[in-house]
């Protein structure tokens, strides 16, 4: 009993060898960005039909959009300025200035 090791010891020594949460490069960071953006327009422009309910998912898409913008150093005006972009909202003339 001695001569083995605990099973947690064990699966903490392979978790190092092999981490679960490796960092991710800025490529994978702004690739993930861009389809969260694209999926942010499909649920915008998806005719919705009766009893249809995308706002949990609009809001999912929307929180994860925020998290790698600012993940990736972007400010939240551009964050907003490309999720608005990618949606059925209305772009004002001079709405993002500044």
């Amino acid at each position: 009993m001695a001569d083995k090791l605990p099973e947690d010891v064990l699966r903490t020594i392979e978790n190092y060898k092999n981490p679960p949460n490796k960092l991710r490069s800025v490529q994978e960071i702004n690739a993930r960005y861009l389809q969260m953006l694209s999926a942010y327009k499909k649920i915008c422009f998806k005719s919705a039909k009766p009893g249809d309910d995308t706002r949990e998912q609009k809001v999912a898409i929307h929180s994860e959009i925020k998290t790698l913008g600012w993940v990736l150093g972007k400010l939240d005006k551009d964050i907003i300025k490309d999720i608005t972009e990618n949606s059925n909202r209305v772009v004002y003339p001079g709405q993002f200035m500044k």
